[in-house]
């Protein structure tokens, strides 16, 4: 993966962003405390959010919390199949970056069955989702970090033959350790510039 380090929030967050992506702002609003970047050629995009740290989510628990934003995102995706096949709770120390002394930091990827924009439900596509959170208690805060990687386009879907997505199966788990890989190098280098981006 090339990819260079891009300024985020007006320089207050650091991150690695593939160089085949371009930011969408460029070409259609984004929410303030959102930036998004996409591959027009195969879809693939990286997400980065900052949002208050909510009760529910501080009481659930390293793991839980991951869990419940992956399953709130297929909710927003209107997912129709939603699997988690790894977890890792630990992630913290794989960060180039220390953040702050409370923080902890966790990776998850799984599968969700998503259907692009108007298209029916079964035209859903397969796609991979990578998604690292990291909790920084001390700003009531949390960054979550969010890659999406179609492996697999439905005939029906309106994006067939539109971009570039494997065609066999060997391909699309080469496709799929070759993001999770990449998106573990992205997350680790999150880096937070200047903590007055959370009101401190």
């Amino acid at each position: 993966m090339e990819s260079t380090t891009r300024p985020l929030y007006g320089g207050m967050v650091e991150l690695l962003v593939p160089q085949s992506m371009t930011d969408v702002s460029d070409h259609r609003p984004v929410p303030d405390h959102q930036e998004v970047f996409s591959d027009g050629l195969t879809d693939q995009s990286l997400i980065v959010e900052v949002v208050e740290l909510a009760n529910e989510v501080r009481e659930k628990g390293k793991r839980e919390a991951a869990l419940w934003h992956f399953k709130d995102l297929a909710r927003a995706n209107e997912a129709t199949e939603a699997t988690v096949s790894y977890v890792d709770t630990a992630f913290r120390e794989h960060m180039l970056s220390a953040l702050t002394p409370e923080s902890s930091v966790t990776l998850l990827h799984g599968i969700q069955r998503v259907a692009k924009h108007r298209d029916d439900v079964s035209a859903a596509n397969e796609v991979l989702i990578c998604l690292c959170e990291a909790t920084l208690p001390e700003h009531d805060t949390e960054i979550l970090v969010t890659m999406n990687t179609p492996l697999r386009v439905s005939e029906g879907s309106s994006q067939f033959g539109q971009i570039r997505a494997p065609l066999t199966e060997e391909e699309r788990e080469r496709r799929a350790a070759q993001a999770v890989e990449d998106f573990k190098k992205i997350a680790s280098s999150l880096k937070v510039a200047d903590y007055r981006l959370f009101g401190g």
